[in-house]
């Protein structure tokens, strides 16, 4: 008979069960891999120690590794609460007493932590690899449209001289950034939880870096009490990375928003990535970048509501903690769906070339006309009010300020020539990593 991890026969009130079970049935189809693979190495670990037969060993995992293969369509019945009573019902019934022997030595507490480490380490990968797919679609932009002029703006006001170049690279070298970022959260979630039990460690000798060492940890999570307490917080680390990389692609869309306007002209999109309105039949809205932009609330969102979630906790297990799935997998999600929008939009802009030259006012470069003068030797204050006193009278040495405008251009074209090369040694690494971790997860899986 199906029965949840902790039940021991007694009447349950219906209306307490669908409270406490929420959304788990549905959010724990994410994590159906992950707690097979973490059960996988607990067996493997259980047999190392001698509590398990090599017998028994192999007949768990073979069902572990259907299991993983099935996903997300692995049914998690609702009266069984989530996806670890699930899985060790599926192996109580097809496996016997193995089955009822996968639970020595673990607690549901650091099951479910490991499920989601696993989980959020191979999410960080796919956030990983679509922002490398993304700045690759940067770079070949750059190749073709650096060269573009774009009015700068500060305070919303026409500043100085910039470049379709100069745009492309604060966004290329803002996601670099955010890269880097994701290869060190990486290292934070690369502790293993598993042999905390209820947070305080095993009365019974196990062998915690030998099941470490089957999913690809380089260590243990020293503290079994911190298993708990880094629960929600490692959530909230990897969302706040999701912000960090929304934010960027947020300031991406309001530029976008504003250079699509009639008024600006700068850049245009296909048809086929606009919309129509329901009422006036002449419109074409920019509704991808403007979700683009409005998705970001929705990560920050999530950010804010795990911080709020664990901030007021003690020590040690709450079920509070497993309110924190939800933020954890829509922050991921939306952060995905942002990348992506980023990616249509970026592939497929058209800019106005005509219409960013005849935008590059002579007032744009006064400032390159004091800076003339103090190659000349003058003193930068008197070069700046004497430009301030022409400027009102519109008198601008343009074509010279075209030729040094140059200078920054070509400074911009090193910059990301260097972040370039340093995106292959990311993206290197990463692949290197991916591959290791695939080693891994077969070895683990093969009888």
């Amino acid at each position: 008979m199906a029965s949840r991890l902790w039940d021991k026969g007694e009447n349950l009130d219906r209306e307490m069960h669908e409270l406490t079970v929420g959304e788990d049935p549905i959010l724990d189809r994410r994590l159906v891999r992950y707690d097979a693979m973490g059960s996988a190495a607990h067996a493997r670990m259980l047999a190392h120690c001698g509590y398990l037969s090599e017998d028994d060993c192999a007949q768990l995992v073979a069902e572990l590794s259907r299991i993983a293969a099935v996903g997300r369509d692995f049914e998690i019945p609702r009266e069984l609460e989530d996806v670890h009573s699930a899985i060790e019902n599926e192996l109580v019934n097809r496996c016997g007493e193995p089955g009822r022997r996968i639970h020595t030595a673990r607690s549901r507490n650091d099951q479910v932590v490991l499920a989601l480490r696993l989980f959020m380490r191979a999410e960080v990968h796919t956030l990983l690899s679509s922002l490398e797919q993304l700045t690759l679609i940067i770079a070949e932009r750059f190749t073709t449209d650096s060269r573009l002029p774009l009015p700068g703006y500060t305070h919303m006001q026409p500043a100085m001289p910039s470049s379709v170049g100069m745009w492309l690279h604060s966004l290329f070298e803002g996601l670099l950034e955010s890269m880097r970022d994701g290869h060190h959260l990486l290292k934070v979630l690369d502790q293993h939880p598993l042999g905390s039990g209820a947070g305080f460690g095993s009365s019974l000798p196990i062998d915690r870096e030998y099941a470490a060492k089957l999913l690809g940890f380089s260590k243990v999570q020293r503290s079994f009490i911190d298993v708990n307490n880094s629960r929600g917080r490692y959530e909230l680390k990897v969302v706040r990375w999701c912000v960090e990389i929304s934010t960027a692609l947020e300031k991406f869309a309001s530029d976008c928003m504003l250079f699509l306007t009639k008024e600006f002209g700068f850049i245009s999109l296909p048809k086929e990535l606009t919309t129509g309105s329901s009422i006036m039949p002449q419109k074409r809205n920019p509704d991808l970048v403007e979700l683009l932009r409005g998705r970001v609330s929705t990560v920050r969102g999530a950010a804010a509501e795990l911080d709020s979630l664990t901030a007021k906790l003690p020590s040690s297990y709450h079920r509070d903690f497993q309110l924190s799935k939800a933020p954890l997998i829509r922050g991921l999600d939306e952060t995905k769906n942002a990348i992506t929008s980023a990616s249509l939009i970026l592939k497929h802009l058209k800019f106005d070339e005509s219409r960013l030259r005849s935008m590059m006012h002579p007032e744009l470069y006064a400032t390159y006309d004091a800076n003339r003068e103090v190659a000349g030797g003058r003193p930068f204050r008197d070069a700046y009010r004497d430009v301030a006193a022409r400027a009102g009278q519109g008198i601008y040495d343009v074509k010279k300020g075209e030729i040094e405008f140059q200078i920054p251009q070509g400074q911009t074209e090193n910059g990301f020539k260097q972040g370039a090369e340093e995106l292959q040694a990311l993206i290197a690494k990463r692949n290197s990593e991916v591959t290791r971790l695939t080693v891994t997860e077969t070895t683990l899986f093969k009888n």
